[in-house]
């Protein structure tokens, strides 16, 4: 039994090394099914999300009718810059009336073919806007795009890398291909679908035609995910699949999109790439900072995530989904630290980014990004206009402050001229009314231990000129002040409170402001016991142990037995999970270590023998991003590692030898700031003072005792499983091996 979580939808917002593998060059995947009737209605914005509903709303891409709408009206009345970007388009050549299309049967990456496609798209996506954005629409355009997409309807059969008979090398670059162009064509088809000009037969051959050539690639991508490339990799297969999936009305692409994009793996062993949110945002620094996987790259490709994660987004949203919001706007988290990467200070220099080392994926045996590459060696940089969507949601449509996507989406504007990568006209389509509602208190406050400081990050509000940083002994107050944070300033705080469970919020300051603060954080200085699991029933049969919540609450907590898993004899007349070398495992609920940083976990443990890849100990969003306690590695010792990046990232702490066997072990891991230890029998035998990633970062949607994620199981018995809130010091942790 593994865990569930809900629909993209619903997701709660508040809280093994692959390599890239070579695939068929055209759709695949089982997609070459005939396309349905486009749907005739659409849900009301108060039903359920596509994700969980399976209906769609329509047209429901990048352009909603309302969209349309608004737009038509702000350039009616000569809002400004709609109105000069709505001129411009007016004026671009590839608006033209005399445009021929250029379709061909097979489309290359590594030839001009490209080209051919590329340009036929920045035409009829010019086009299809031309029409659906005028007041009085002139349906000459509108039939001009359709001339556009029946051409390459009836012609394209293939996408590849490379052409038959070339000696050129095939890196697969095609899959990147297949997820732009094929989200790029289903937009203007979404858009063009409520022209009653375009002949259903019509429309149907080109839906049949992004299923067979375009969509299995994606579908493909994201059912085998490697780790081995980069995020951008991910991200284009996801914009592909999600926006077929809506314009073809095919649920399964759209959910497996969502599902992808969210680390959902709906109850199997399913494993996330680098597009999936908890991995493409590898580090939290404070102040909700969010290191994005292609940083340590450069900035063309990092500013491309930005482009192709807000349209992904926005399409969502546009279908009830909230990804946006997802774990607490991890997205926001990357495109802050993006737009600051791309941003220059007063002296007109870049700005120090903080940075957690990392293992460059396409080379991980060789490179380890070490800073924040400011250069912007794949692509526009600077210039890409990645912002539009990102800026528009979360600061004009729901009243975020988000300093670093506000000071470069006006940069950006005036420089934009649009890439082969992006959507063209992202000002236009995206750009909302500055925010004009009450400013709202600031959210999503977060309160981790690290080492004797605890470190607070918020999101600020729109309007807000600074925060004011309180704490009190009781979750309802009163509050006392700590300090002031100005509103240009990275929103993080640092206390160090005497040991005891502390209180905090947040309120935000300025004209206006709201009174109400944000959500209180609760922590607990120097540490609690978060899980007590005594797995020593004399009866062989209570797997039942209490957890204490984030928020101070007990709950009691059940594991569940799986795949033979059974009782065996306990240290002291009693019993303990047994597991047989095989498959056997302990499964623990999900959540238990999703806001630690310093913790402590520890248990008993009798080894009858050892392998080299099993785990007592196992808890991550998959096998990619997770923490684990070996009783001997694969270099033959007793090992705990983390890692968030596949096992070439490992940060590890370990013994000088193996697990001792045929007696019963007391083994326990402490993490305290950037520093680990390992105990056995109560003796610290392992120390790291180069532990950079916690349990938070790598996720716990898996926890498992007694196996990891795909090895055989650890042959012996384990009971009495802690986990602390906060590192136990060595005498704490001697007195739990007596």
């Amino acid at each position: 039994m593994l865990p569930l979580l809900p629909g993209c939808g619903g997701v709660d917002d508040a809280s093994a090394q692959g390599q890239t593998q070579p695939q068929e060059k055209t759709g695949g995947g089982g997609q070459a099914t005939t396309a349905p009737a486009p749907a005739t209605s659409a849900p009301s914005p108060a039903s359920e999300p596509a994700s969980v509903s399976g209906v769609f709303r329509h047209p429901g891409l990048l352009v909603t009718e309302d969209d349309a709408t608004r737009i038509r009206a702000l350039i009616k009345a000569g809002q400004e810059p709609w109105t000069s970007w709505w001129n411009k388009l007016c004026a671009e050549p590839n608006a033209s009336l005399t445009a021929k299309p250029n379709p061909q049967p097979a489309v290359y990456r590594a030839d001009s073919t490209k080209y051919a496609l590329y340009g036929d798209i920045w035409h009829a996506w010019t086009l299809v806007l031309r029409w659906k954005l005028s007041d009085q629409q002139d349906n000459r355009y509108a039939d001009k795009a359709v001339e556009f997409l029946d051409a390459w309807a009836n012609t394209l059969k293939e996408i590849g890398t490379v052409p038959p008979g070339s000696t050129a090398h095939d890196d697969h670059t095609f899959i990147i291909l297949a997820g732009i162009q094929g989200h790029q064509l289903a937009q203007i088809g979404e858009i063009l679908r409520t022209y009653s000009g375009w002949a259903p037969a019509s429309l149907k051959r080109f839906q049949d035609m992004l299923l067979n050539v375009f969509a299995g690639i994606s579908q493909s991508r994201l059912n085998n995910a490697p780790l081995g490339s980069h995020a951008n990799w991910d991200m284009a297969s996801l914009c592909g699949a999600l926006s077929i999936g809506v314009f073809c009305d095919r649920p399964e692409l759209y959910r497996l999109a969502c599902d992808y994009y969210a680390g959902n793996n709906r109850g199997t062993l399913k494993m996330f790439g680098n597009g999936s949110i908890v991995h493409s945002v590898y580090f939290m620094h404070p102040g909700h900072f969010g290191q994005w996987e292609e940083s340590g790259r450069d900035q063309g490709h990092s500013t491309l995530g930005m482009t192709l994660g807000g349209d992904l987004l926005e399409m969502a949203w546009n279908q009830g989904d909230d990804l946006y919001g997802l774990y607490n706007n991890r997205f926001l988290a990357a495109a802050e630290y993006v737009a600051r990467s791309n941003l220059l200070d007063e002296n007109g220099k870049t700005y120090p980014m903080p940075y957690v080392h990392e293992q460059d994926p396409s080379q991980p045996h060789t490179s380890l990004w070490t800073e924040v590459n400011q250069s912007f060696g794949g692509g526009p940089g600077s210039n890409r206009n990645a912002w539009e969507p990102i800026y528009n949601h979360y600061v004009n449509r729901m009243g975020l402050a988000a300093p670093n996507v506000s000071r470069i989406v006006k940069l950006v504007e005036p420089k934009y001229g649009g890439s082969s990568d992006d959507v063209w006209w992202p000002t236009l389509i995206h750009r909302r009314p500055d925010y004009a509602g009450p400013t709202k208190p600031p959210s999503g406050l977060t309160a981790n231990l690290q080492g004797n400081r605890v470190v607070l990050s918020w999101w600020g509000s729109v309007g807000a000129t600074s925060y004011a940083v309180k704490r009190a002994s009781q979750a309802n107050g009163p509050f006392n002040l700590l300090g002031t944070i100005s509103a240009s300033e990275l929103l993080t705080y640092s206390d160090t409170p005497p040991n005891g469970v502390w209180f905090y919020q947040i309120t935000a300051q300025g004209a206006g402001a709201a009174s109400a603060g944000s959500n209180v954080a609760r922590i607990a200085v120097a540490g609690e016991v978060r899980l007590s699991l005594p797995l020593n029933d004399p009866n062989g049969t209570s797997t039942v142990g209490a957890l204490l919540t984030p928020a101070g609450t007990t709950t009691l907590v059940q594991g569940t037995l799986l795949d033979g898993a059974t009782w065996g004899d306990g240290r002291v007349s009693d019993k303990a999970i047994a597991f047989d070398g095989q498959k056997a495992g302990l499964q623990l609920p999900s959540g238990v270590f999703s806001d630690l940083d310093d913790f402590s976990l520890s248990f008993w443990a009798y080894a009858n023998g050892l392998h080299w890849d099993s785990c007592m100990f196992f808890a991550g969003q998959d096998g990619f991003s997770c923490m684990f306690i070996a009783p001997q590695s694969g270099s033959g010792v007793l090992r705990f590692g983390i890692f968030g990046a596949g096992g070439n990232d490992a940060q590890v702490v370990e013994a000088p030898w193996a697990m001792p066997i045929r007696r019963w072990v007391h083994v326990a891991v402490t993490l305290q700031g950037n520093t680990g230890r390992l105990y056995v029998d109560g003796t610290e035998v392992g120390k790291s003072d180069d532990i950079r990633l916690s349990p938070r970062h790598v996720g716990d949607q898996v926890t498992f005792l007694g196996r990891n994620w795909s090895h055989p199981s650890f042959n012996g018995r384990i009971q009495d499983f802690r986990v602390q809130a906060g590192a136990l010091t060595a005498a704490e942790v001697a007195a739990l091996a007596r």
